[in-house]
């Protein structure tokens, strides 16, 4: 699924994301989303609250758009 629209950054550096956007990502009023630049792009995903490894809840680390524990970092160290 695509979707697309622009907005403009207010004086404050403040962003509306359209309700089609929020819908689309699931994204609710005080919801947490990451930021990141990928590519020239600003890229904005719902927060993930689960490792994609394992079912922990507390992540640590994003890496792209892989969120990972303390535990599942320490255990890819030791390879």
């Amino acid at each position: 699924m695509v979707k697309g629209n622009k907005s403009k950054i207010d004086n404050l550096g403040r962003v509306v994301i359209p309700k089609s956007i929020r819908n689309a990502l699931n994204v609710e009023h005080n919801d947490e989303i990451n930021m990141r630049v990928e590519n020239q792009s600003l890229i904005i995903t719902k927060n993930n609250s689960t490792c994609n490894i394992c079912p922990e809840e507390k992540v640590e680390v994003q890496i792209k758009d892989k969120f990972l524990c303390k535990s599942c970092v320490d255990t890819i160290k030791g390879f």
